[in-house]
């Protein structure tokens, strides 16, 4: 029988979560993959720290590179952060120790550079848990779709957001109310900026393109913008309109380059996604074969994303006795086949003040329907291409009115 010896950094949520299912897995691990599984150490920052698990039987320490130099045969980080535990990482790749991570800060900015190293040493990567928690995404791009080039991808990558903009838009609470119900509930930090502010979703979009473009992305390639500015008015006038906003992380590929984008969207009532609730995820990708897939669960959690991590864990063993520790092939878009459409469609929230001429605003600006109620006027415009964006952008802030673009996507 084979004994694989597992280092772990970071016993804090996910990393309780992951010594549970290896716990509750160690039998039948054994009997299926004929491997028994041992955590030889385990990184911690406090030693003394009280725990949800019964910690007597491991090895406890904080010195996080005497892990990286032992004779482990696989190292899960768990921890966090991005210089230090860079180096960490580096240093085990380099010592051809496999590595599981689900550090999506430091993957959104050192990705490249990590893959080469696995490369080089000839030990796998692994980084599931990284993007959306328990959905299985990456193992979905990386096998189960990988005989297709992917044009598209977009969904709801952040489940405290998603919570906020869900109570708004069914129990008609403020965004500070949703934001103080998330916080009461463990569903927001105390510092809510990551999740609120769209950076959470822009680090995992920046990973996701790598994924399905085949194409190394920075995170300033990926434009963001946050749900802060989302008005209660604007949810109900949507609503009427046929929508409902999310936060949406989105990527188009056109075959040379990735257009990269998190922002609050106007999805269509009738799409799948706009009834993703509270704080689940789900991520709409578009293969040149497959068409239209979707894949949904929670997104976060200490099991949830535990799991997604043994799963990484379940794959190296299987694969560690072979070559074969790089990611599969994944087929090109045919650039000739990629239909690109440089117009959109969008929803535009208008204030209106005493001094507000209406008329000539529906006149001016090229629209499909609108409505006109409790002091905004909500305009559908389809069709608009960039110079026709420009023009609207400058045609209001000209008039001095305060207003918000929301794009229309899933149509």
């Amino acid at each position: 029988m084979k004994q694989l010896k597992i280092g772990l950094l970071g016993l804090g949520t996910v990393g309780t979560g992951v010594v549970r299912i290896i716990e509750e897995n160690k039998e039948q691990i054994k009997e299926k993959l004929n491997t028994e599984l041992l955590i030889t150490a385990i990184g911690v920052h406090n030693i003394n720290k009280k725990r949800d698990i019964d910690v007597e039987q491991y090895h406890l320490t904080t010195d996080l590179r005497s892990i990286v130099n032992s004779d482990i045969d696989i190292l899960i980080e768990v921890m966090g952060g991005i210089d230090d535990t860079y180096e960490l990482i580096k240093e085990a790749l380099q010592n051809k120790i496999h590595v599981i991570t689900a550090n999506k800060d430091l993957l959104a900015d050192r990705l490249e550079v990590l893959e080469n190293a696995s490369r080089e040493s000839g030990v796998s990567l692994k980084y599931e848990a990284a993007v959306a928690g328990g959905i299985p995404i990456i193992n979905a791009l990386n096998y189960g779709l990988s005989a297709n080039g992917i044009t598209h991808f977009m969904g709801i990558f952040n489940g405290t957001s998603n919570f906020i903009l869900s109570k708004m838009s069914n129990e008609g609470q403020s965004y500070e109310e949703a934001l103080r119900i998330a916080t009461e509930l463990g569903y927001a930090e105390a510092d809510p900026t990551a999740d609120v502010d769209g950076i959470d979703a822009q680090r995992k979009v920046v990973i996701m393109s790598y994924l399905a473009f085949n194409q190394f992305n920075k995170l300033q390639d990926c434009t963001v913008e946050g749900i802060r500015e989302v008005r209660l008015s604007h949810i109900e006038l949507a609503k009427q309109l046929g929508y409902r906003i999310k936060l949406i992380g989105n990527g188009l590929y056109d075959g040379k380059t990735a257009k990269l984008s998190v922002a609050p969207t106007a999805i269509p009532q009738t799409h799948q996604l706009a009834h993703v609730e509270n704080e689940y995820n789900a991520i709409y990708i578009d293969g040149n074969a497959v068409g239209d897939t979707m894949y949904y669960g929670k997104g976060a959690g200490s099991l949830a994303t535990g799991s997604a991590v043994v799963s990484d864990l379940l794959h190296i063993i299987e694969m560690i006795d072979t070559d074969n520790h790089n990611l599969p092939l994944h087929l090109e878009v045919n650039t000739k086949s990629v239909q690109s459409n440089q117009s959109h469609n969008l929803l535009l929230m208008i204030d209106l003040f005493a001094d507000s001429n209406v008329e000539k605003m529906l006149k001016d600006i090229k629209h499909s329907r609108y409505i006109v109620q409790d002091g905004i006027v909500a305009l559908e415009c389809n069709e608009i291409n960039a110079q026709d964006y420009e023009t609207i952008k400058d045609y209001l802030n000209q008039l001095n009115e305060i207003y918000k673009i929301y794009r229309i996507e899933g149509v």
